[in-house]
């Protein structure tokens, strides 16, 4: 009797199966064949840093599956000049499911930012690989220097403590106390589409989307928002961009390989699509 093993279903397994194969043929051919090795499968599981919550049920998913981007894909991703619109694309044709359920622009939607952020990462060790290379110059050796970074080991990946408290939290305002959710899926697209904004306008969209009230008083439309002072509305952007869970992007780092200081390699995820 055989077993049939899907390969993207179950990419762990599949791996471990090739690996056996590979150590039982160096064993059966050993001084006569060299070794036949079988490339390893890309690994397509997530663990995602805040999760899906289940409304009624009250528990949190927090795996998910993505795929590796085909000709198909590329097509349509060429077609869109916008980098966040294309990364919006590649997240809704190579993300599979998200725990138990198919993936859809709804549930896309309702994932935190930085879960987003670790499915476009995935996609992106998926199509290309997890090795990235950097060319940049240290700050005390004035030859330029290639660094080569793992995305697997190298990228530090922030969890909430609590999936579902941790959403949502408070920031002392000189307006008074702020009760702040973190940004949503629907509130990046509705960012990524506002293509005709400035930044500030883009912050502003952003704040009222994510506080809900201030000083007790509900939030009700982007124009509470426009009436905080400026250190507020920074120490806000500040609180929610420290608290967003996720792959840490602008937080790589490398040491040098001629004086051995620590060298920043910040990385957005625009960039490594077009590595």
């Amino acid at each position: 009797m055989s077993t049939i093993i899907n390969a993207a279903e179950n990419p762990q397994l599949a791996n471990q199966l090739l690996e056996d194969v590979n150590k039982l043929v160096s064993q059966e051919v050993a001084g006569s064949i060299p070794e036949v090795v079988i490339p390893s499968l890309p690994d397509t599981t997530v663990t995602l840093a805040a999760g899906l919550i289940d409304p009624f049920a009250g528990t949190v998913s927090t795996t998910a599956e993505v795929r590796e981007l085909n000709g198909a894909d590329e097509e349509a991703i060429a077609k869109l000049s916008d980098p966040g619109k294309a990364l919006l694309a590649i997240l809704e044709r190579a993300t599979v499911s998200i725990g138990e359920e198919p993936a859809t622009k709804q549930l896309l939607g309702s994932l935190l930012a930085g879960d987003r952020e670790a499915l476009l990462l995935a996609i992106r060790k998926a199509t290309f690989g997890s090795e990235v290379e950097v060319s940049t110059v240290c700050d005390k050796c004035p030859e330029l220097q290639t660094f080569k970074i793992d995305l697997d080991k190298d990228v530090e990946v922030k969890k909430l403590d609590d999936p579902i408290r941790d959403r949502r939290f408070t920031v002392e305002l000189k307006a008074g106390p702020a009760k702040v959710n973190l940004p949503t899926g629907d509130v990046q697209t509705q960012i990524i589409n506002a293509t005709d904004k400035n930044s500030a306008e883009l912050d502003t969209m952003l704040l009222a989307a994510c506080v809900t009230e201030i000083g007790d008083q509900p939030v009700l439309n982007a124009n509470r928002i426009r009436t905080l002072g400026i250190t507020d509305r920074r120490l806000l952007l500040d609180e929610i961009a420290k608290r967003n869970p996720g792959p840490q992007l602008s937080e790589i780092k490398k040491a040098c390989g001629t004086c051995g200081q620590e060298v920043y390699l910040p990385l957005t995820l625009a960039e490594l699509f077009r590595q």
